[in-house]
């Protein structure tokens, strides 16, 4: 066997399975289809050890997903590009080989396609194709041929490799660019630099475990509460819009934000309190864990104690408009006081158990209780920032911590030798952020470190020691270095 057939089948194989994965990655995103690089990505949740995803995480931050999915496509392209060196290398078994691989696509699409409630016809027709794309173009390009290849089939089996591979990175490319950008928060900022008090729609961060987000039929929609109650209760969203709503302004974090993180917003939302649903139901004795399940297969729960807070709610608007779907239309629970990932979006179904269950991110080493560590940063000057002596300078930033308010900011601009209490804003409620100021003029040249601390409601200092985020939340002061420099 010559090696240069090996290698044009290997190439020819690897460009295969790229076109392949890079099919999948469109139809995720574009089309909102499950495919098996959906399944693939929350695998690879699974099996890397909690210790290099909390590495991994902190270092890519917005860009994580995409790497993974980068690295995702590689090992598809690696795995194809051997399958089609072993159909050349022993072409006795390239023809029950080819079959296990289309039965195995196909069926395994299919399955994945139809998902959570797909249609068949669309399903099976994410099957097909993807089986076509991958094992068609094995069997087209692998073909038991033992006469060497003509100069003319050479070249134009090298012309549509390159070509292949050429359009599968640059879309690629461009797919894994439109998933970062939807990941990264926008900055709007006043003109003092700091965050507005209200987050607009538009400038609200998401975070999600998903390549394409559920687009849920509000007029088919349901949500079903069953379990451990004396009633089960199916209600559509016209229904829960009637009832009695409470607008609660409240700030939402993620548990991935770094405490100089963007990723942290705060809404006003509309909704029902989830303990009216719940005691419309009837809990039964004993229940531990209120469990919420979600259009796209999601989970978490949260303890019946805290379901019942009249502060919880299903909310189904924001900022005065209907829910957003990337924001979990349309329904999704806020729980103020605890992270993000635990504020289901895209609620379909909520069971009362009498057992502490575990959710997606908890079956990933992530805290279950998910309480608010006390943050603070500071977004007024930029770190590396240089200033003017002897002006005043205007320092600012927001601090938070749940559902525990907070009682007072302090900063430091020699390291955290000396200290003083800054100004606070009034916050927009007991469960939002504080934006905090003060103006300072430096009076000597050099280089200095300012650190920023807070107090919460209950008299807790904000830890000092810094830790990432998971298990339980990011965790220090923020410090920031600036130069201060006389006027040229």
């Amino acid at each position: 066997m010559k090696k240069r057939k090996l290698s044009e089948a290997f190439w020819t194989g690897a460009t295969i399975g790229l076109i392949w994965g890079v099919a999948q990655l469109g139809l995720e995103i574009v089309l909102g289809v499950e495919t098996f690089l959906r399944g693939l990505l929350e695998l690879s949740t699974r099996l890397i050890p909690v210790e290099t995803f909390g590495w991994i995480l902190g270092v890519a931050e917005a860009s994580a997903k995409p790497l993974a999915l980068l690295l995702i496509l590689a090992l598809l392209a690696l795995t194809s590009g051997g399958f089609a060196v072993l159909l050349v290398r022993w072409p006795r078994s390239r023809r029950w080989s080819l079959g296990i691989l289309a039965a195995g696509t196909a069926l395994g699409t299919f399955i994945v396609a139809l998902g959570r409630g797909g249609s068949l016809f669309v399903s099976g027709l994410v099957a097909a194709g993807l089986t076509l794309v991958l094992v068609g173009g094995l069997a087209a390009f692998t073909a038991d041929d033992d006469a060497p290849l003509s100069m003319q089939r050479r070249q134009l089996l090298r012309v549509l490799v390159a070509g292949g591979l050429l359009l599968s990175l640059g879309a690629a490319g461009r797919l894994l660019g439109e998933l970062q950008a939807r990941s990264r928060p926008r900055g709007t900022v006043d003109a003092r630099g700091l965050p507005p008090a209200l987050t607009p729609v538009g400038d609200f961060y998401v975070v999600s475990k998903n390549l394409s987000d559920p687009m849920v039929d509000g007029g088919t929609w349901r949500l079903r509460i069953h379990g451990r109650v004396a009633r089960t209760l199916e209600l559509d969203l016209a229904t829960i819009r009637t009832r009695p709503s409470t607008r609660m302004i409240s700030t939402l974090e993620c548990i991935s934000n770094d405490v100089w993180g963007p990723y942290i917003s705060t809404g006003e939302w509309i909704g029902v309190p989830l303990r009216d649903l719940l005691l419309e139901a009837e809990p039964q004795h004993p229940v531990v864990d209120v469990i919420l399940r979600a259009a796209d297969g999601y989970s978490d729960s949260i303890p019946l104690s805290l379901a019942l807070q009249p502060s919880v709610l299903l909310a189904y608007g924001l900022n005065g408009q209907t829910l957003p779907p990337e924001h979990g239309f349309p329904l999704r629970l806020v729980v103020p006081g605890i992270y993000g990932m635990k504020n289901v979006k895209w609620i379909t179904e909520i069971e009362l158990s009498d057992t502490d269950y575990f959710g997606y991110w908890q079956q990933r080493g992530w805290s279950d209780t998910a309480v608010v560590q006390i943050h603070s940063r500071i977004d007024v000057p930029r770190g590396g920032s240089v200033l003017p002596i002897g002006q005043d300078v205007f320092v600012g930033g927001i601090a938070f911590a749940g559902d525990r308010g907070i009682a007072r900011v302090e900063l430091s601009t020699d390291g955290g030798t000396t200290w003083q209490e800054v100004e606070r804003e009034t916050p927009l409620s007991r469960f939002s952020w504080v934006r905090w100021w003060t103006m300072w003029r430096p009076t000597v040249p050099g280089r200095y470190r300012l650190v920023v601390r807070a107090w919460d409601g209950t008299g807790a200092l904000q830890e000092e020691q810094e830790r990432p985020p998971l298990p339980e939340g990011a965790t220090g002061w923020h410090r920031i270095t600036v130069e201060v420099r006389a006027a040229a």
